[in-house]
């Protein structure tokens, strides 16, 4: 942790996870005085790699916010905040990727703080309510300003308003992938919702609100996993060539099969259409392409099921299939891999969706491995990183991403993976968490770009050395004069997040 004198500014660190706030706020000068994190092995991680929180020189961390946040207050202790969660400290920056809940609608006595009972953002509320920080940095997934869940961001937006801070009714959404290399951003898709507050009296009276940002100019078509030095990661590619195809993260035997026999037809429908003086912008069609389309049993079978539940789409999608394969037959014809059509025993497997245009090779691409199918698109930046293992593989070196690579794609310092390998933790373990985490380098550049938008508004003194060190840390100057991109269209695409 820093020193006392390195220290510019104190946080707390709710449902803390593996320490993605904690790793961004810590390197901008930060020193957590409270944390708290539920699950038993994302705490081991948490307190190894980072140690146990202090406060007054005793440990100050909570496995379950709820002991220090108890569930029901009564009227006394919501009528004095400052005695209502004594075991908290006071604190200049609060920042929690909390779960989202839905709230009840029936609160009434005490407003919004009523109308959160029950929920972790009521605990939360409950902290801003007593401690009154300078920040308040909330994430989430980007669903939780999608259609099912907008009144729940508008109930979050009026309690931070109710108890005196500056937000934005609008949801900021950032992905690491556009922030380019130099201002800590990876090579991972990752939409999530960044919800950023100042206390009001911190700023000038007519401030607008912070409800946009700029992308630097970075095109994620540049990215590559293997030769890219990465700044956000002290200069580290994501990719560790030490490791080997044998080392336990290799291609399983069934995934191998079912990738050399799609890669094999591929390479024949090339040979194909290199005879073609105009060569279509890919070679696979990119609606998803099934092995079982080739069986006639499984066809049938299919197309009753279709008239059964009158189901036009799957008409049309089998209809594709068979004009797919029968365009490509003599191709198929001279695929010499096994196994044969209907061989694969994994439904999965005979599923696959092309995503990689002109490129010449599966094992060219990175690969996913998903209950729906496989899924190949260009090795540049990566998919969101999921709790669940779909962790993605990389073709040249064929094998799947460890522990320690994901946790590079999500910004974490090096020492978060060695705790994980000192405690022995299993890779499934480590993935998950890592796959939960916020994104190191996406907090340090919300947070810039939004101290940045109060720096002419007449910003608290007493929050410029963070500005200032924090504009440094993202290269914030190069991004002057760059036209906002400002915040994205939350309704479309949101639902494939769960929040």
């Amino acid at each position: 942790m820093p020193t006392e004198t390195a220290t510019s500014f104190t946080f707390i660190d709710l449902f803390a996870g593996i320490g993605g706030f904690h790793a961004a706020l810590e390197s901008l000068g930060g020193r957590c005085v409270y944390a708290s994190e539920l699950n038993g092995p994302a705490w081991r991680v948490y307190s190894k790699a980072w140690g146990v929180p202090e406060h007054e020189g005793r440990p100050s961390f909570s496995r379950d916010i709820r002991d220090h946040v108890r569930s029901e207050p009564d009227e006394r202790l919501l009528e004095k905040p400052d005695d209502d969660i004594p075991d908290i400290p006071s604190h200049d920056v609060l920042a929690a990727g909390f779960p989202c809940q839905a709230f009840s609608k029936s609160g009434k006595q005490f407003g919004i703080l009523d109308a959160t009972r029950g929920t972790l953002f009521y605990d939360i509320l409950r902290i801003v309510r007593a401690r009154r920080p300078k920040i308040v940095f909330l994430e989430n997934v980007k669903n939780l300003a999608g259609p099912r869940h907008k009144e729940t961001f508008a109930t979050i937006v009026a309690g931070l308003k109710q108890y005196g801070y500056v937000v934005s009714g609008s949801p900021t959404v950032i992905t690491p992938h556009r922030i380019g290399p130099a201002h800590g951003g990876t090579p991972q898709v990752r939409e999530r919702i960044y919800i950023l507050a100042i206390r009001s009296d911190l700023v000038g009276s007519r401030t607008v609100p912070f409800g946009g940002f700029s992308y630097p100019s970075w095109n994620p078509d540049e990215w590559n996993l293997d030769e890219l030095s990465l700044p956000a990661i002290g200069g580290l590619t994501v990719l560790d060539r030490s490791v080997e195809e044998s080392d336990g993260y290799g291609l399983k035997g069934e995934e191998r099969q079912a990738l050399d026999w799609w890669d094999a037809f591929l390479r024949q429908i090339i040979e194909d259409t290199d005879n073609d003086a105009k060569p279509s912008a890919r070679w696979i069609p990119g609606h998803p392409i099934w092995h079982r389309a080739l069986d006639e049993e499984w066809r049938k079978a299919q197309l009753a099921d279709a008239r059964l539940r009158d189901l036009p789409w799957k008409f049309d999608f089998i209809a594709k299939n068979e004009s797919f394969f029968a365009k490509n037959e003599n191709a198929l014809s001279r695929v010499e891999v096994r196994p044969e059509p209907g061989e694969f025993s994994g439904l999965s497997r005979t599923k696959f969706e092309w995503q990689a245009g002109l490129k010449e090779s599966v094992y060219e691409c990175l690969i996913q491995f998903r209950p729906s199918g496989i899924r190949v698109r260009p090795a540049t930046y990566t998919p969101a990183l999921v709790a669940i293992n779909q962790t993605p593989v990389y073709g040249p070196l064929k094998r799947r991403l460890t522990p320690r690579e994901v946790g590079r794609l999500q910004a974490f310092p090096e020492r978060v993976a060695d705790a994980m390998v000192a405690l022995e933790q299993g890779d499934g373990e480590s993935y998950k968490q890592f796959g939960n985490a916020v994104h190191v380098g996406a907090v340090r550049f919300a947070l810039a770009q939004f101290l940045s938008h109060f720096a002419d508004k007449g910003l608290d003194a007493s929050l410029l050395p963070l500005l200032h060190r924090i504009r440094a840390a993202v290269g914030l100057s190069s991004l002057e004069g760059v036209p906002s991109q400002g915040v994205l269209d939350i309704d479309s695409d949101v639902e494939s997040d769960a929040a």
